[in-house]
């Protein structure tokens, strides 16, 4: 009888545990899908002052700005961020509670969108200077967020999930962002007409309408349970960033590697970024019709890439998405330059972001995989400041050659720069794990 008893025993004290191992699985697997989901709501409202966002170059020109200032939009925020994000990543790491400081951050980056639209009625001169210096400043504290937003997004959806939320989220965000701006390219050119909405009145309506859902977006963000972070304590040689960087690349050749292929392979985008709508609005007289349509065709392009790239990924793996989709990815500036025609630069652009969601999703992913969980901010800040390095070096130059070069002949020295940085991946590769792939363990 006392062993039958104990039997008895043994076997409800198994079911009692086992009972409670799937009970804990649930709450886990609940608390996922909650924060997944409000990561899919809240970007949806982001998007509307992404669409809003995708003006800042034209609005500039439009209100007078120079190349030179042009160029600064791109150069300046990438200088700052070389000074910011490490000690951003630094100050985080020593918060348990780190969403309070991410969500604070975003929430003064956008309260400047809401300045923004109504500076044509606080300035009445130098406008563009004005419109030009807050959206620098707003890269301050958007410096900051990003310092914290993707190690929180690793913390908060598991690995096997992430290049299915990543991808969704950024369909959302396409889709949102292709709407709004092809709405956004009638209404400013349809306002022109009108007396009431005329320039910048017109712009200003637009940052309005993004400014509204970036604060409902942050809400949603709010709602997000983060769970408390390891609280990193570093020494005094940990405090020496040449030395921590020197440490990582050591012990991290796989990290330096990254670094180094993906710097060269972007610097051919920075030298001609800010060139695009130079070249557009000044060489083909775009107009802004053309400019929220181009704006909307390449985000449906990036609904159609994330929407195949996510399910190729799991099929191939990270690494070889990577391969095949990067050199593909250097094309647009040779396309832009050869056949220099605004219907045949939408086509463009449709095919280059079905194609650079491969390169994104992938890339990404494998640098998560290449950071150490417990500094994987630190990890992503010292990554993040060497290729704004570049971010910075890259717009002024490209502007400052194109004083004495012709755009066309720019867009290719940049192409033929970025398909080399493109090729170093296959050269030197860099080799993780894929448990996302199909059939991987």
């Amino acid at each position: 009888m006392y062993h039958f008893l104990s039997r008895l025993r043994e076997r409800a004290s198994m079911r009692i545990k086992a009972m409670r191992i799937r009970l804990r699985g649930a709450n886990l697997q609940g608390k996922i899908d909650h924060n997944i989901w409000y990561l899919y709501v809240e970007v949806f409202w982001a998007a509307m002052l992404s669409a809003a966002a995708s003006f800042n170059a034209t609005y500039a020109v439009r209100l007078g700005a120079s190349n030179t200032m042009i160029g600064w939009l791109s150069s300046v925020p990438a200088l700052l961020a070389v000074f910011l994000l490490v000690p951003s990543a630094r100050l985080l790491e020593r918060k348990t509670q780190r969403a309070p400081w991410i969500w604070g951050s975003l929430f003064i980056a956008r309260l400047g969108y809401g300045l923004i639209a109504v500076l044509p009625w606080l300035v009445a001169n130098y406008r563009a200077e004005a419109v030009v210096g807050l959206l620098i400043a707003i890269s301050i504290p958007s410096t900051f967020f990003a310092a914290g937003f993707n190690p929180l997004l690793a913390d908060v959806v598991p690995e096997r999930d992430r290049a299915r939320v990543f991808a969704n989220r950024n369909i959302i965000a396409g889709l949102t962002i292709a709407v709004l701006t092809f709405l956004a390219g009638r209404w400013l050119e349809a306002a022109a007409n009108i007396r009431w909405a005329a320039f910048p009145a017109n712009y200003q309506a637009v940052y309005v309408v993004g400014f509204l859902g970036a604060m409902i977006s942050l809400v949603y963000l709010l709602k997000i349970r983060v769970p408390e972070s390891k609280v990193v304590t570093q020494t005094s040689k940990q405090r020496a960033s040449l030395a921590q960087l020197k440490t990582m690349f050591g012990e991290n050749r796989a990290f330096a590697r990254i670094i180094l292929n993906t710097l060269l392979f972007g610097f051919g985008e920075w030298l001609v970024s800010p060139l695009y709508i130079i070249f557009f609005l000044r060489h083909l007289h775009a107009t802004d019709g053309w400019v929220g349509l181009n704006s909307t065709l390449a985000n449906l392009g990036v609904i159609v890439g994330y929407a195949l790239w996510q399910r190729i990924i799991y099929r191939l793996g990270d690494a070889r998405t990577l391969l095949i989709t990067i050199p593909l990815s250097a094309s647009y500036a040779f396309l832009v330059s050869l056949f220099p025609n605004l219907t045949a630069i939408l086509v463009w652009g449709v095919l280059i972001n079905i194609i650079n969601p491969g390169v994104n999703l992938s890339h990404f992913n494998i640098l998560l995989k290449l950071c150490p969980s417990e500094r994987r901010a630190s990890y992503i800040a010292f990554y993040s400041t060497i290729i704004n390095m570049g971010a910075f070096i890259g717009p002024l130059v490209g502007v400052a050659l194109s004083k004495t070069l012709d755009i066309r002949l720019l867009l290719i020295i940049g192409g033929s720069i970025r398909l080399i940085g493109a090729l170093m991946f296959h050269v030197f590769p860099i080799k993780v794990a894929d448990p996302t792939r199909a059939g991987a363990e």
